[in-house]
């Protein structure tokens, strides 16, 4: 008896997931292929080292005139350096 009970349990918890799994990919088939875009985050070129450093992390100068990003204080000497006027 209890035997029978708990492969009934069974059958029904299998029939509920592949029924789950069955309508999630039915409605994904339907909206075609749209894909979930994952927001990424702005890089900047520090010009000194040619490293890519995300903007919020970067140290931010104005060189003649113009904004320009840098990974470190030593990077922003040196191309203030190099670049004088």
């Amino acid at each position: 008896m209890i035997r029978s009970i708990l492969i009934f349990i069974f059958i029904v918890v299998i029939y509920a997931t592949l029924k789950t799994l069955y309508r999630s990919a039915l409605k994904g088939y339907r909206e075609g292929e749209k894909h979930a875009q994952i927001k990424g985050q702005d890089m900047v070129l520090d010009p000194a080292c040619r490293t890519y450093v995300l903007k919020e992390r970067a140290l931010a100068r104005r060189v003649h005139g113009k904004l320009t990003f840098f990974c470190s204080e030593a990077c922003a000497q040196t191309f203030e350096k190099q670049n004088r006027v």
